[in-house]
This record gives C-alpha cells, sequence and structure tokens, in this order.
C-alpha cells in the first residue's frame, strides 16, 4: 500500500476503533477454537490429549485472554503519540512562521492598502492550514493522518515542500500506523508456530487468523489443513 493509502486507513478507520473501544469483546492468539477444532480429528490419539492438556495451560501462548478494549486502547494512544510526533517533528521544519505584527496606520476612509494588509496578517495568523503545537482538538492520530497527508500530497499553505527524508518519515509513520489499526481491528491474518508437531508426519504446526475469519491449523511438512471439521491436502 502506498503512503495515502496507509494514511486513509487511520483517518476512515479511527471511527471504528472508537466503537470497539466500548465493546467487551475478549480474543486470545493464538485462538484456542482453532486448537480445540484440531481435537476433533484426533480424538483416538494420545496426542489429542496433550493438546487439550496445553490448551488448559496458563504457559501457552494467548491463553490468556484480555479484553479487546484494552487492546484497542493502546493502539490508539500509541498511534495517537506516534502521529502527532511526527506531525511536530515535519511542522517544525517545513512550516512558515505567521506574518510579523507590524505597526499599520489604522485605515481610513478609502485606505484599502492599509486594509488589505492588516486582513491578510489576521488570515495568515488563523490560517486553519497550519498544524497546532498547543490545541489539543487538532493533536490528534486522524487529525495529524489528514494533515500529514496534505503535506505528502503537496496542498498549498504557508509550508516549504517535503525533503526526499521527510516523505520517508511520513511514509514509515503511516505504514505502522496501519499496521497497527489493522490488526487492532482484526483486518490482517496472522500466523504463528505451534509447540506441537503433525500428529501425521511429525512436521510443524501453524495456526492462522486474526481477521476475523475461521482460524486454521496446517502442517509444514505434510500439508494437511485442519478447519472447521474438514482436512484438506494442501500438496498432493
Amino acid at each position: 500500500m502506498a503512503t495515502a493509502d496507509h494514511l486513509h486507513t487511520v483517518i476512515n478507520h479511527w471511527a471504528d476503533l472508537q466503537t470497539a473501544l466500548a465493546t467487551n469483546q475478549a480474543d486470545t492468539w493464538p485462538p484456542v477454537m482453532g486448537i480445540a477444532r484440531l481435537h476433533d480429528h484426533l480424538k483416538a490419539t494420545d496426542y489429542a490429549v496433550e493438546l487439550r492438556a496445553l490448551e488448559r495451560s496458563p504457559d501457552q501462548i494467548g491463553a490468556t485472554a484480555a479484553p479487546l478494549r484494552i487492546a484497542v486502547l493502546d493502539v490508539m494512544t500509541a498511534v495517537d503519540r506516534q502521529l502527532v510526533d511526527v506531525a511536530d517533528s515535519i511542522a517544525s521544519a517545513i512550516q512558515r512562521m505567521p506574518t510579523t505584527r507590524v505597526p499599520i496606520r489604522v485605515a481610513g476612509p478609502g485606505d484599502d492598502v492599509a486594509l488589505q494588509l492588516r486582513t491578510l496578517i489576521l488570515r495568515d495568523e488563523a490560517d486553519d492550514r497550519r498544524w497546532s503545537f498547543t490545541d489539543p482538538r487538532r493533536r490528534t492520530g486522524p487529525y495529524a493522518a489528514a494533515w500529514l497527508l496534505a503535506r505528502h500530497d503537496g496542498a498549498p499553505g504557508p509550508f516549504a515542500k517535503l525533503t526526499p527524508v521527510q516523505h520517508d518519515q511520513i511514509a514509515a509513520a503511516a505504514q505502522w500506523a496501519a499496521g497497527q489499526i489493522a490488526q487492532a481491528l482484526e483486518m490482517t491474518r496472522r500466523t504463528q508456530a505451534l509447540e506441537r508437531p503433525c500428529p501425521h508426519c511429525r512436521g510443524q504446526l501453524h495456526i492462522e487468523g486474526g481477521d476475523g475469519r475461521d482460524p486454521a491449523v496446517w502442517c509444514g511438512g505434510c500439508g494437511r489443513t485442519w478447519m472447521g471439521g474438514s482436512v484438506v491436502a494442501l500438496r498432493e
């Protein structure tokens, strides 16, 4: 994905994060339900007993669930901090200081020059395109993403052009933020190796999920996959 797409992910999905923050949903990774489904195919073996014991073990990664709202809050806080810090850094380098207030005579009847100059100064100071270093309402993840997107796209305003290094700085922050949001909202699929080998070939088992779809357990050796009660050979 391009930098603009990553920044749009932050802007467009912030409301989804706020919605997820209010839920009480809990999750684990790797998902225990994926291992439980594997049990259906192993009930007649001692290996199934081992997996059941593993599922109950508090030492198994992901066995302890945490409320989704905590994970989402952590993501929102981290994205806020990262994007606001980058916006501060970029603005400090490229944002032109407001026009210095200079003594201007009071505009009298017909003194259009003085009136226009005073108006330009006031508009420049109040330009909404400026990044704010103090306004808490604007120092948020989605607002910073929108401001960085405008700078990335070269939108007009009281700014110098971005340097290649600054473009890279925005790109890295945007990619990281979009990845955090995608993971928090289960928009991406993750894979993790399991500690127990395949019951058929003793190869490495992997479990994948985390994107809202049913998890699957598959073997890197023989290629068997366990998902929803069916066994599929990935390799003939």
